[in-house]
């Protein structure tokens, strides 16, 4: 069913193209919905509150937005955090080699050595675990994002019962489930990240990793190899597109109908 309502989108892609119309506008879904409804009305097939559904879905799409940007925010101030120990991180490596006319002089490249292990792990430590708590605060609104998906998915699997009499409702919960699909990839590489951030800050905590170690464990909490940016970009990009068909959807701007319970349930 996913493929066929692909190969939908894919046409309604082509079609707007071809459309010589002004660009559709995104208001707001329950904003529009009230142009042609009344605010109080409910809608419903089976129970279901088609207008609350709806606007999970908005409040699902504006939050991923405001995930990512918390996300990025707090990564960049993490890395800034982690460039001014970067020199003291450079210099406990020098330490391995040679010494020169020093290696006369007993215990300085371990009493060095220490001293700048101190100074690393008092300026590293700390800065991590701020960064660390602002992540874990931030994985509360994951969560939330993931029971609202949930809820989708609930929501289009409840579609989906009613599809053998309404056949209509395949393209629609095909669309859901594209949305769906974009947004657990989107949900995963960032909870695969945080597992990575809070496994270094664990370990840099208990103060037992070895220089080697801790130099790989900043390589990676600042490049985050789980989270590639043109794919990210790319799903966001297809989530932008899944939702706006579905306004047009049910606009009535593409040649996919909907049941006659749907009609004046408008984006």
């Amino acid at each position: 069913m996913i493929t066929d309502s692909m190969s939908v989108l894919t046409q309604v892609r082509l079609e707007r193209r071809n459309d010589e119309c002004s660009p559709l506008t995104l208001p707001r879904f329950h904003v529009l919905a009230g142009e042609v409804i009344s605010r109080q009305a409910k809608f419903s097939l089976e129970g279901t509150d088609l207008t609350q559904e709806f606007e999970v879905l908005e409040d699902l799409r504006e939050g991923i937005d405001s995930f990512v940007e918390r996300w990025s925010k707090i990564q960049r101030n993490s890395v800034k955090s982690i460039q001014a120990v970067t020199n003291t991180l450079v210099q406990v490596e020098h330490l391995d080699g040679p010494m020169g006319k020093l290696d006369g002089f007993k215990d300085i490249r371990e009493n060095a050595r220490g001293k700048l292990l101190v100074t690393l792990f008092d300026k590293l430590v700390p800065s991590l675990e701020a960064s660390i708590r602002e992540f874990t605060k931030l994985m509360k609104m994951f969560e939330t994002l993931r029971q609202k998906v949930s809820s989708i998915q609930t929501f289009a699997e409840s579609l989906r019962s009613n599809a053998e009499e309404s056949p209509e409702l395949e393209d629609l919960i095909g669309f859901l489930d594209l949305i769906v699909m974009s947004v657990h990839d989107i949900l995963n590489m960032f909870e695969a990240e945080f597992l990575v951030k809070i496994t270094i800050y664990n370990d840099l905590e208990e103060g037992a990793a070895d220089v080697g170690i801790i130099s790989n464990y900043l390589t990676i909490w600042t490049a985050e190899p789980n989270i590639e940016p043109h794919a990210l970009e790319k799903l966001l990009k297809d989530l932008d597109e899944h939702y706006e068909l579905l306004r047009e959807i049910f606009q009535g701007k593409t040649g996919i109908r909907v049941p006659d319970a749907y009609k004046n349930v408008t984006f």
